[in-house]
């Protein structure tokens, strides 16, 4: 059977067709991409709780556990003033069932009032188990939106409107080094856009300004750690790995994590040239570059630096660290450095 491609989440697309045919009575609003979620999260609410309704119409309950009896409240309470009415459920943990009633969350779901819409919205990095039966209600019955990063080509544009609007310009090659840089979150890209155009001392945003003052991903401080180890560049790669312990915001254990991703990805595309092998066998192996022309031009790059054994050991030595950290060995933190150090 031929391989089934997951299309792309369309933000445009997903909008229009909301403001198009109106809200539906559940939504599951979910994925990494939280800005363009709160986005459409706010078009979803104005449609429902009409301006100046809000305080009789507008009900938000707050996770992780969820109080059955107040959702039940909300949903079936009747609007005043207004058509709809809207609730709106944050954070909560589906995927813990002892924090409610499966089955009373079903049957409340499965029936819903006509003026009715509940929205359930989960932060960047909750993943709701579809094994579980509350789930696959949410989904049967409702909207499930998972909001990822858009496609290169209209972050890109949306990179170059934002510094337009902090009255610089940057073109499309700059800016794509600014997503390679500081990652491809629009929350996060927002405060760098601002502070680098703060910054930049010409009417356009250079590369210069991008290094001198933007906070790098730990992705992209990762990638130039292992591009500086099959350099051999290994004071290079010994500055890296300071920096990045030194990041309270990412523990060691998910830097370890993030180490063997980019070397399972370096082996790939190694294995793809080598046997000479399309692009698509890389980006069907890792998904997350399908469309992301910048990273995937320097993950085939840097492979080149290594041979696949190195790689193939490279890729064990993260297994071998892997299983320390999770057998109560050294803390992750010294693992770290061990890895490192033998992957040197």
């Amino acid at each position: 059977m031929a391989k089934t491609e997951k299309k792309p989440f369309q933000y445009g697309e997903e909008l229009k067709k909301l403001r198009s045919e109106g809200p539906a009575r559940l939504y599951m609003l979910r994925g990494d991409e939280d800005f363009l979620r709160d986005s459409y999260l706010r078009e979803l609410r104005a449609l429902c709780a009409e301006e100046g309704t809000e305080a009789f119409n507008l009900h938000r309950l707050q996770g992780p556990a969820l109080d059955m009896s107040a959702l039940r409240e909300a949903v079936e309470g009747m609007p005043f003033m207004g058509e709809r009415t809207f609730t709106e459920v944050r954070d909560f943990d589906i995927n813990k069932t002892s924090a409610y009633d499966p089955e009373d969350l079903k049957d409340l779901l499965s029936d819903l009032p006509d003026w009715a819409t509940v929205a359930f919205v989960f932060s960047p990095g909750y993943a709701p188990d579809s094994r579980l039966g509350a789930v696959k209600a949410i989904k049967k019955a409702g909207v499930d939106l998972e909001f990822t990063a858009p496609r290169e080509a209209e972050l890109v544009r949306w990179v170059m409107r934002r510094a337009e609007s902090q009255g610089k310009r940057i073109d499309s090659g700059t800016a794509n080094y600014l997503i390679w840089v500081c990652g491809t979150r629009m929350n996060t890209l927002i405060p760098e856009i601002t502070k680098i155009a703060g910054a930049a001392a010409g009417d356009e945003i250079t590369r210069t300004d991008i290094d001198a003052v933007a906070k790098r991903a730990p992705e992209t401080t990762i990638f130039h750690l292992t591009d500086a180890l099959g350099a051999g560049e290994y004071d290079k790669a010994a500055a890296l790995l300071a920096d990045l312990l030194a990041d309270k915001d990412e523990p060691p254990q998910k830097q370890i994590a993030m180490v063997s991703e980019q070397f399972r990805r370096l082996y790939c595309a190694r294995v793809a040239q080598d046997f000479g092998l399309p692009e698509s066998y890389i980006t069907d192996c890792i998904p997350e570059l399908t469309g992301r022309t910048y990273p995937l031009r320097l993950l085939k790059n840097t492979c080149r630096s290594y041979s696949r054994e190195r790689l193939g050991r490279a890729v064990r030595l993260c297994v071998s660290c892997d299983y320390g950290m999770k057998s109560g060995g050294p803390e992750p933190a010294e693992l770290m450095k061990e890895l490192v150090l033998r992957l040197a």
